[in-house]
């Protein structure tokens, strides 16, 4: 993430997540790409396998899951709780289930 000491922890967990779903659905499609494109001649193994693939699509996904978690860690509990207000509390949100899981592990009150 770049240039972002300016914006509040709401909106950095959103472009946190943003980017995590990014990669996901773009490591998704090159798995499937590069497996059909080195496809071996037959006899032989194949340059690139699914395995490969989903092994650099969980390293990409890693890092950005890292990423919020390292968000949510350094959060004060007053950052953490105006950025929950925030996401209205929605169910389903990526960003408020996200906030509530570390605002529960800190045993923080709403």
């Amino acid at each position: 993430m770049e240039n972002t000491e300016s914006l509040d922890l709401f909106t950095l967990l959103e472009i946190a997540l943003e980017e995590r779903n990014e990669a996901a659905d773009a490591f998704d499609v090159f798995k499937q790409d590069a497996v059909m494109a080195h496809a071996p001649a037959p006899g032989d193994e194949p340059a690139i396998t699914s395995d490969d693939a989903a092994a650099a699509a969980a390293e990409e996904v890693d890092e950005f899951t890292a990423d919020v978690r390292d968000l949510l860690n350094t959060a004060s509990d007053a950052d953490l709780s105006s950025a929950y207000d925030q996401s209205g509390g929605e169910v389903g949100h990526p960003v408020a289930e996200a906030l509530l899981g570390e605002i529960k592990r800190r045993g923080l009150g709403l």
